[in-house]
């Protein structure tokens, strides 16, 4: 029957400005270039991400509208579908990056914008959308004769199936159980979504996004661990206690982000340093290698390799992230040896006389507000304070609120990756206000974590060897911790002295994070107790040892 088709059809046309050689160039490099970016200049990578994500949306619409027009084969959509891979590979892999999941044990969450997330979706569903369209009506689809749709191929791992007939059942059942699966995804992080599209238009509604999706328990969890050691009959026991984590509103992950966050030995560092890359560049290899044969192997006609306005404006397009992967390198030259990241341990101790910006007494008749208790004065003026910190504009911890209370105590730590040019932001929001959808911001503060630190010693570092650089980086700290009390929170470019914050910076991280006790002030509870019970066996090497 194929034979009869290639009679019928004197070859296969392609159009060059959608699946011609500039188009694909521009978008293998683009994916390519997002991914050296991420890795080696993150401040660099968004611009790459939105220009391959630009690339990805025209190439996208323009085949919904050529394909509407009957002025596309359905050579030149199986092309479209398989290009159309690498961007989600290569934002999967920047977002797996950039982007660390909650259930992760880092104690921060990664800053991202919901223009990001909203463009993030809207690619996912135009290529589902596109890719099941294509199949459906893979018979009668695009230009020419059925006769040309016949004679086309599908080429799966080198293997050509008939476009109309295996090819076709074969991407049906695959597409639908993506697109199933996306659409579940979708309907579980609709509020998210929600608000991150709301946030686009609205400031106030972007204040939203601070907050957690739930109401957090702010309470304590501890369990008691009994452990017996079989082989040298040692028992212990030991105390774990532990404060639930706050979910917040996050990017949905696709398949592809939640493949790569899978590790067969755990997530540690020799995983996230070369088993991402290599499982993207195969999976990258493979969409390469099926879009270039898919093209090969099927008969075209007369192939149109003019190089018009669509093949060269994608190529151009590709300067951009191009330019700041060159100026990454180059600028790393010349500001002489980068600084090493070292982790210390960031805590956040309380605040002093906050203030609301609003308050809903602010809009009641003074008759009814005098009628009130000064207890119930007092708790409407005072805010519900939490403490958003950012450290360089790419990890943030959020602290739990401290209701109606001018002077939270929040004693929350957690440790972080800083270098010597590294800038800390604490931001003071109301909850409240955020609640009532009114400005919610108390104030902030920047903070430089190695200028809090008492300057070392001219002898200490001196008398540690050059040839041992993490020594002298050690030498260099202190040993204890450093509190700074009294930090004056900036509103409107005025400094508000009277509004202050305080922080401990600590360089010492081995101990696990000390949790608050319950106080009135944090309103935090003792939460659930449990007891876990752990026998442990000797390994056989540790019998072979004590066997001698």
């Amino acid at each position: 029957m194929s034979s009869s088709a290639d009679d019928l059809c004197p070859g296969l046309s392609s159009n060059p400005d959608i699946s011609g050689p500039g188009v694909r160039i521009a978008l293998y490099l683009q994916s390519l270039l997002s991914v050296l970016l991420v890795r080696y200049s993150p401040k660099d990578a968004p611009g790459a991400y939105w220009s391959m994500t630009s690339t990805a949306f025209s190439l996208i619409i323009s085949s919904i509208v050529t394909a509407a027009a009957k002025e596309i084969s359905l050579l030149d959509a199986i092309v479209v579908v398989y290009v159309l891979l690498l961007p989600i590979l290569a934002s999967a892999f920047g977002l797996t990056e950039i982007m660390s999941p909650q259930s992760s044990k880092k104690s921060t969450r990664s800053v991202h914008s919901p223009l990001l997330t909203v463009a993030n979706w809207m690619r996912s569903a135009f290529t589902y959308s596109f890719a099941l369209y294509v199949w459906i009506s893979a018979p009668e689809f695009g230009q020419g004769p059925r006769a040309c749709n016949e004679a086309t191929f599908f080429i799966f791992f080198g293997a050509s199936l008939p476009a109309l007939r295996s090819g076709r059942w074969l991407n049906i059942a695959v597409w639908s159980l993506m697109t199933t699966r996306f659409v579940w995804r979708s309907g579980k992080s609709a509020k998210t979504l929600f608000v991150s599209l709301n946030a686009l238009f609205s400031k106030t509604a972007t204040q939203r996004l601070l907050k957690p999706r739930y109401p957090p328990k702010n309470e304590i969890h501890e369990q008691t661990v009994w452990t017996k050691d079989y082989g040298t009959g040692q028992e212990t026991l030991r105390v774990r206690r532990w404060r639930p984590r706050q979910i917040f509103h996050e990017l949905i992950q696709s398949l592809t982000s939640q493949i790569l966050n899978w590790a067969p030995f755990g997530t540690g560092a020799l995983y996230k340093r070369y088993g991402q890359n290599i499982i993207i560049s195969m999976l990258a290899v493979w969409a390469i290698v099926m879009t270039e044969l898919q093209l090969s192997l099927n008969n075209q006609g007369e192939i149109n390799n003019e190089w018009g306005f669509g093949q060269i404006l994608p190529l151009v397009l590709t300067i951009s992230p191009l330019f700041s992967l060159w100026e990454s390198f180059i600028s790393r030259q010349s500001s002489g040896p980068a600084s090493k990241s070292r982790k210390i341990r960031f805590s956040i101790r309380a605040a002093q006389n906050l203030t609301r910006p609003m308050c809903e007494l602010d809009f009641w008749p003074p008759t009814t507000v005098d009628e009130m208790t000064e207890g119930q004065v007092a708790k409407a003026r005072a805010p519900s304070a939490f403490a958003v910190i950012t450290i360089d504009e790419r990890d943030v911890y959020t602290t739990f609120e401290a209701p109606d209370n001018n002077c939270p105590v929040w004693n929350e730590s957690f440790d972080i990756e800083v270098t010597d040019l590294s800038t800390i932001v604490v931001r003071v929001f109301d909850r409240k206000c955020i609640d009532m959808g009114w400005p919610s911001f108390i104030g902030y503060t920047t903070i430089h974590p190695f200028t809090v630190f008492p300057h070392a010693s001219h002898s200490s570092a001196a008398d540690v060897s050059n040839e041992n650089e993490n020594e002298t980086i050690m030498s260099s700290l202190p040993s204890g911790k450093v509190d700074v009390d009294s930090i004056p929170l900036v509103l409107d470019d005025y400094t508000m002295h009277n509004m202050t914050i305080s922080i401990s910076i600590s360089p010492s991280t081995e101990e696990p994070v000390n949790l608050p006790g319950p106080t009135s002030s944090s309103r935090l509870t003792t939460g659930p107790r449990k007891t876990k019970t752990e026998r442990r066996a000797p390994k056989p090497i540790e019998l072979l040892f004590r066997s001698r």
